[in-house]
């Protein structure tokens, strides 16, 4: 009897690990980022394009507070821009240079890295 009940309890805890491994592998690190690339009507990069990010329809329902997001990055030789936030969020793109411009949008995912191409 002794050793089907130790038997047990060594089962118990190996499936007790098992959950609690699983419950606390599940939560994601890292930063919540939006990679914006931009490119010509040829596929290639742009550099130098004036990229914003911003939430213009976000209300705290709490305290009736509007969201103030808005951030501006220039695209490097790549054609891209990174933007790191706290939250997850909707948001709006635009990407300027001269005389062009293009606008998207993009949703976040806390602590994931999520990518997008705009073409002028």
């Amino acid at each position: 009897m002794n050793k089907e009940r130790s038997g047990r309890i060594t089962g118990y805890l190996f499936a007790s690990t098992f959950v609690l491994l699983s419950i606390f592998s599940c939560k994601k690190d890292g930063p919540t980022r939006a990679v914006i690339s931009v490119i010509d009507s040829l596929s290639r990069p742009v550099q130098g394009a004036r990229i914003t990010l911003w939430q213009d329809t976000a209300v705290n329902s709490t305290n009736g507070v509007k969201s103030n997001v808005r951030v501006t990055k220039t695209s490097d030789a790549a054609g891209r821009a990174e933007f790191d936030f706290e939250l997850e969020a909707f948001l709006n793109i635009e990407a300027v240079k001269n005389a062009d411009t293009v606008k998207s949008f993009i949703r976040l995912e806390e602590h994931e890295t999520v990518s997008r191409t705009l073409s002028f």
